[in-house]
């Protein structure tokens, strides 16, 4: 695939770099801007458009673009939060959207993968959605046996791979959803009417399609990936979003009709991190889920809608569509006829002698044959369970309890597949597929795993330590399923500069959840502040800290009480702005809010107290440090003097749109006994110098004599000259 231009937008510099290498592993030549003002006006001349809108941006901005480009060109949009409600709203803005994604949790590989879709437009297969290596596991699915059978498999799998059960559950109701949508909503005859529109949900497990739907999946260690592939194609955009903002919006939420794949959809997409659709019309749809195992819950953090480019009717397409009773097979006859295969021709005699010996020879093997087959040998289980007392539920029916730990069931036809559940309160169903053989009974043992009860602790503010009765066991947000179900604790939230709150909880049985959220008091000495600047993003700093990670508008930020803090707001080409807060004890909430003009500064900071002087700026004389300098741009000369020690710096620099910092990192040579430090004409016992080797000039009280001297300063500490 040759390079094509693909253009990325995101105000935060360091994510659009990821996104960036991200979108050159996809073959894109990319060009990052900052903002939509770097693309100038008219069409956008890209193959793909990729905006991260922050919180500051508006959704219009999307419909915006999707105006500008091509007729092949497609948009991807990085949201923020994690929202389905959102997700479909931007989906909806405009058919360029191809895919959204999550900033929180985004890797670059999810990126890759869906710029290549877009780029490439060769999307249908796991392989294109897993790293390299990873091995891919493919089944046939015709029916509703075989449903069962491939859903059991994909378990096994699953829990052979470490996933835990919360995931296990997860990926169970999708592959089921997504298999039901297949095997029953996809199928259309020749004139697009959907085959079984009009037969009950019942009769339908009976029946099955010619063509089979084709399943994959696959596990990395940290993403498990599953898909399934129709071979109709004739699932579009516009129903999947009118579906899914239907159960997110009506009143009426579930389309509960015969043949509505509605609540399945919607139910995918709150139960897989992402869900992508493949479709090539009239030929093939794939459904993708993936699970990123990692997370701390399962949310929709990736959706997408692809369409083929390349020719893959071929490889993809199944044959004619028709509805046959369950276990027939795929007639070869019937199939070469649908390609136009003309019959071969023949004499009549031929085919009449042809004819006679096939129907002696059918004869003689229905009068041979028929003992056999006239009635299907029946054959019994025993079905042990561990512990005893699960309900045992074969193809959905309930068949009995194993109250001693063991049930006999009768009347099992040989060589049938059966869906076998064991289920018992407080312990996760058991679930198998077997085929009975004929003779004495088979035996059957399930084993019944105990569920553990979940609490999700979470406390405001979050990063509390949680103890259970003194123990720790764990840091909010924190999802715990060591507790016995049933039982109270006593549990205890500790966060430093927060006063501990403890509160008894009372652990729900097993198999269930509560969940817990605590705030914590403000300790005595200390308060809050929340800071927040128009425009926002800008970085904080507090007392010449700058708070890392933490731009406005801001969550609450803990100091002390009492005491008087500088709180400076920066951000890029605007002038700095700087204020002085004194909070009271436990006061919540301070507002700090900046308005932050267009321009530069000079911004001076250091390790030991100093003053400064720019050279020419009234109001900027002498100041103590640090301190924001407001300028207009130029050349200007910047002098430190430090106030507890001796020592004097120059700086000469040039302002041009953006602040400039100066941040000194000084140390301090001490002369020993006999002996003064020289500088400027001035003797000192101490003198301030800045990090790294460094030359002063020693008196000897003594003798009267100078030398030069190399020591080596560390930043904040003494070093004695020798």
């Amino acid at each position: 695939m040759l390079a094509r231009r693909v253009i990325a937008l995101s105000a935060d510099k360091a994510f659009g770099k990821v996104m960036a290498t991200a979108l050159k592993a996809a073959g894109g030549v990319v060009e990052l801007h900052s903002g939509v003002e770097g693309l100038g006006r008219g069409d956008l001349q890209a193959a793909l458009v990729v905006v991260h809108l922050g919180d500051a941006e508006p959704a219009s901005l999307v419909e915006d673009l999707a105006l500008r480009l091509g007729n092949d060109a497609r948009l991807i949009v990085i949201l923020p939060p994690a929202a389905l409600s959102r997700t479909v709203d931007v989906m909806k803005i405009s058919d360029r959207v191809a895919g959204v994604l999550i900033a929180a949790h985004m890797k670059p590989i999810d990126l890759s993968a869906m710029a290549t879709r877009v780029l490439a437009g060769d999307i249908f297969g796991l392989e294109k959605t897993m790293p390299w290596g990873t091995r891919v596991y493919s089944m046939l699915v015709g029916d509703y046996q075989e449903k069962s059978l491939c859903i059991s498999q994909i378990n096994e799998f699953a829990e052979l791979m470490g996933v835990r059960r919360k995931y296990r559950e997860a990926i169970e109701q999708c592959v089921d959803e997504m298999l039901m949508n297949a095997l029953y909503d996809a199928p259309v005859d020749d004139q697009g009417k959907q085959v079984f529109a009009e037969i009950p949900t019942k009769s339908r497990i009976q029946l099955r399609m010619e063509q089979k739907v084709v399943v994959q999946y696959a596990c990395d260690g940290h993403t498990f990936t599953v898909s399934v592939r129709d071979s109709f194609g004739t699932l579009d955009r516009a129903t999947v979003l009118r579906y899914l903002w239907k159960c997110l919006h009506s009143e009426q939420q579930i389309d509960r009709k015969t043949g509505g794949a509605g609540l399945g959809l919607y139910l995918i997409a709150n139960n897989s991190t992402r869900f992508l659709f493949n479709v090539l019309p009239d030929v093939a749809t794939e459904c993708v889920c993936q699970f990123d195992l990692e997370l701390p819950k399962v949310q929709l953090e990736g959706f997408g809608f692809f369409r083929e480019k390349i020719d893959a009717a071929g490889r993809l397409a199944a044959g004619p569509s028709r509805l046959l009773p369950q276990g027939v097979g795929h007639p070869v006859e019937r199939r070469a006829q649908h390609r136009g295969a003309p019959p071969p021709r023949s004499q009549r005699g031929v085919i009449g002698a042809l004819s006679a010996a096939i129907v002696l020879l059918l004869a003689l093997i229905a009068m041979v044959a028929w003992p056999r087959f006239a009635r299907t040998p029946t054959t019994s289980v025993a079905i042990a369970t561990e512990p005893a007392g699960a309900t045992i539920e074969i193809d959905g029916s309930a068949r009995g309890v194993a109250t001693g730990g063991s049930l006999t069931v009768s009347g099992l036809q040989v060589g049938r597949a059966y869906r076998v559940v064991a289920r018992l309160d407080g312990h996760s169903p058991a679930e198998t597929v077997f085929q009975p053989a004929e003779g004495p009974p088979t035996n059957l043992a399930l084993r019944l795993v105990p569920r553990t009860a979940t609490v999700v602790i979470d406390s405001d503010p979050r990063g509390a330590a949680v103890l259970a009765d003194g123990v720790e066991v764990g840091v909010t947000p924190a999802t715990i399923t060591s507790f016995t179900p049933g039982s109270e604790i006593a549990v205890t939230f500790r966060h430093g500069g927060y006063t501990d709150s403890t509160r008894t909880l009372r652990v729900p049985a097993a198999g269930g959840e509560a969940q817990v959220l605590q705030s914590l008091p403000i300790g005595p000495d200390f308060a809050t502040l929340t800071v927040t600047s128009d425009p926002p993003g800008a970085e904080v700093w507090i007392g010449g800290q700058r708070q890392l990670g933490v731009t406005t508008p801001t969550r609450e930020l803990l100091v002390e009480a009492g005491k008087r803090h500088t709180v400076s707001v920066r951000l890029p080409r605007h002038a700095p702005f700087t204020t002085a807060v004194v909070p009271g004890q436990r006061a919540r909430g301070v507002p700090v809010h900046a308005r932050l003009v267009a321009g530069a500064a000079i911004t001076i900071s250091s390790n030991l107290d100093a003053r400064a002087t720019v050279d020419g700026v009234k109001g900027c004389q002498k100041r103590t440090l640090p301190f924001d300098c407001p300028v207009p741009a130029g050349t200007y000369q910047v002098d430190v003097e430090t106030t507890r020690l001796t020592g004097k710096f120059r700086r000469v620099v040039e302002v041009k749109d953006d602040t400039v910092a100066i941040d000194l990192a000084l140390g301090w040579a001490e002369a020993r006994a006999g002996t003064q430090l020289v500088a400027s004409g001035r003797q000192t016992s101490r003198l301030a110098l800045e990090e790294g080797k460094r030359t002063v000039t020693v008196l000897d009280e003594a003798a009267g004599t100078t030398a030069k001297v190399e020591v080596r300063i560390t930043p904040g500490r003494a070093t004695e000259v020798p």
